[in-house]
């Protein structure tokens, strides 16, 4: 019978396990409220983190509670330019085009 070489040796590979460990969160969008769903709400980035688990950096969000006396803390996925107190409008934006 003949031997393996090192060729064939290097393309077994085993299954790719995801190195799930130093993750900062789950990034995910609102659920909208009744709040967003006619309106919107204002939030403020306070930090920009960079995820082991994605190539792209995180953006913790917080929120005042609608209902609440308390704050919300969100993981959203950074869009290009964001940075650190920033405003970030969340809900349905209605916009009337006035004609002169």
């Amino acid at each position: 019978m003949g031997r393996v070489i090192r060729a064939q040796h290097k393309g077994v590979g085993s299954v790719f396990k995801a190195h799930t460990y130093h993750r900062k969160g789950l990034a995910r969008f609102r659920s909208l409220n009744f709040g967003e769903r006619n309106g919107y709400l204002k939030s403020v980035v306070t930090d920009v983190i960079y995820d082991l688990g994605r190539d792209t950096p995180l953006a913790r969000v917080v929120f005042r509670h609608p209902f609440r006396y308390r704050k919300q803390k969100e993981l959203f996925v950074a869009a290009e330019g964001m940075y650190t107190r920033q405003f970030v409008y969340c809900g349905s934006f209605k916009i009337e085009v006035q004609e002169a």
